[in-house]
């Protein structure tokens, strides 16, 4: 395997020369899971989801797992530590998701979680990518937490390592935490680390109760197609086609099918977009969304206020 296919040593498997260095090391593997990100997180992460973005073979979204995190999703673009990470994640049963792709190409398809972590990765984002992701991001993730290194790359094109300018990237975020450079000591593989943890200004989570969705005429819906009832007898459709008279047939149906298809998604992948909330915690956008995540149990949405 080349270098950075075998970046990360997972337990079982054939141990390089590389990895019998830093295996131990405090700024590696898991040492770097322990010391600058792990301490940024809760201790019960239940109910809690979480993306590593740039997982390499997904060490981390083991550690993620094993720390109670209920939906974990990593990505990466190398297809050789992906298959890797596919296999060793197999191995060990893991539920987590690993997805090939390069990172400012997924984050549209990804869901909405409450950490997303970027541990020596965005340093390998363009600039324009960079500030391109960071905008979506804000939208997608509660918690930020990254890793970064001393500088790596001079070139204005690239975003930079320092943390001085993360945190300038980041300055419409809330600094929750930082950890500055721990002390080499005698460890066998030392290297300078920064760990930030950033809070979105724009998304919050809530209990799904405490918000109105405004009308209830799509209650029973979702869980009548999960029952394999055929949309057309629902009492949801019979009522949309009381009152949209002027749609035809066709449009009516494919507007049907088009929120099924949504709550597919939903169930598949989580919620990719948050409800838009306004006064008296009214729902004024995502009613659709709001009745689906009610049908499938959850306890919390994600939000934006006007």
């Amino acid at each position: 395997m080349k270098p950075f296919e075998s970046y990360q040593y997972l337990e079982g498997t054939e141990m390089t020369d590389r990895d019998k260095i830093e295996v131990g090391s405090k700024f590696w593997n898991g040492g770097k899971w322990d010391n600058f990100v792990a301490p940024f997180l809760p201790k019960d992460c239940g109910d809690l989801s979480l993306v590593d973005m740039g997982c390499n073979s997904g060490l981390f979204l083991k550690l993620a797992s094993d720390r109670g995190f209920e939906r974990v999703i990593g990505v990466d673009s190398d297809a050789r530590a992906v298959q890797r990470g596919i296999e060793w994640r197999d191995k060990v049963k893991g539920t987590y998701k690993i997805i090939y792709s390069s990172m400012e190409k997924i984050i549209d398809d990804l869901p909405i979680v409450d950490y997303t972590i970027l541990a020596n990765s965005h340093y390998y984002f363009t600039i324009n990518d960079w500030l391109d992701y960071l905008d979506k991001l804000r939208l997608k993730t509660l918690n930020c937490i990254v890793v970064t290194a001393e500088k790596r790359h001079l070139n204005r094109c690239w975003a930079s390592a320092d943390f001085e300018d993360v945190k300038r990237y980041f300055n419409t975020w809330s600094l929750s935490g930082f950890i500055d450079e721990l002390p080499f000591g005698d460890d066998q593989s030392p290297r300078r680390l920064w760990g930030l943890d950033f809070s979105s200004s724009l998304i919050e989570k809530v209990s799904i109760d405490s918000l109105d969705c405004g009308n209830h005429v799509q209650d029973n819906f979702y869980k009548e197609i999960d029952n394999g009832v055929d949309y057309h007898i629902t009492r949801y459709y019979r009522i949309l086609k009381s009152y949209r008279k002027s749609w035809s047939g066709e449009k009516l149906n494919s507007y049907v099918l088009d929120k099924i298809a949504v709550y597919e998604d939903l169930k598949e992948n989580g919620l990719k977009k948050p409800l838009l909330v306004g006064s008296g915690n009214l729902v004024l956008d995502g009613n659709h969304r709001y009745c689906m995540m009610k049908t499938l149990g959850y306890k919390e949405v994600f939000i934006r206020r006007t």
